[in-house]
């Protein structure tokens, strides 16, 4: 069951009935933004947050991934593992290129930073232009990417062992800002789903969250926290329990 289906099931008594029926688009998260803004062609979205996001639409502000999602590893070409040993702050980082996508909230927040990024609107591009080294390192979310080193697109990358860039990037579900009985149905199901046990039974059990804490455990790992160029109205409304420790929130 994913975290979607059980919130909708543990409102089904107060809402109703409900169909999932995923969206036959293939559109750039910005777009599909800006589609759900309208309730038109998407009901539904889950992403990671910015202010131009919860702008665009109404967030639900259960951090779906306890914050982990701001807490990015270094997808890297193995042979340059050396050029990472080096890097023990910012100013270090600056000096390799980053890779991300065009209008991710990721790409804002690393340039705040100072830090060099190249992107692309297409996601398998970037896997390309990490493979010809066009840049240095693609920094992706320590709960997603063990998922994308098996497939054929993480094919002869590794994860630098020894370092995680850490910013405030939660990821919520977003509905229409002219939706607000779905918004509420989200949150009661998410809210209930954690009081019962049921929500973290779901997130512990998932496997590449385990590799994840393992990550994060490691002694020699080294943290280099990020600064955001905004502040979320969300986070307000995020009660603290929600988040996980150690997740930088």
């Amino acid at each position: 069951m994913t975290i979607l289906n059980m919130a909708l099931e543990e409102t089904r008594s107060d809402y109703g009935d409900y169909q999932l029926v995923a969206a036959p688009l293939q559109v750039t998260q910005e777009r599909a933004f800006e589609l759900v803004s309208t309730g038109a062609d998407i009901n539904i979205f889950w992403g990671m947050s910015s202010l131009r996001r919860e702008t665009l639409a109404r967030a639900v502000p259960f951090p779906l991934l306890r914050g982990l999602l701001g807490n990015r590893v270094l997808l890297i070409n193995p042979e340059q593992e050396e050029s990472f040993n080096r890097v023990h702050d910012i100013v270090a980082l600056s000096r390799l290129v980053a890779i991300q996508g065009d209008n991710w909230p990721d790409t804002a927040i690393l340039r705040h930073n100072g830090l060099q990024v190249l992107s692309s609107s297409d996601y398998d591009s970037l896997f390309a232009m990490l493979e010809y080294k066009r840049g240095d390192y693609f920094p992706r979310s320590i709960a997603e990417v063990w998922d994308e080193l098996d497939s054929p697109l993480g094919e002869g990358f590794s994860v630098y062992p020894k370092l995680i860039l850490q910013y405030s990037g939660p990821i919520y579900f977003f509905v229409s800002p002219r939706n607000k009985q779905l918004a509420e149905r989200l949150q009661t199901g998410l809210e209930r789903a954690w009081r019962s046990g049921r929500f973290n039974n779901l997130f512990y059990s998932r496997s590449e969250l385990q590799k994840a804490f393992k990550f994060m455990k490691e002694p020699e790992v080294r943290v280099l926290r990020l600064s955001s160029p905004w502040k979320l109205p969300s986070l307000e409304q995020v009660r603290p329990e929600y988040w996980l420790p150690g997740s930088g929130f």
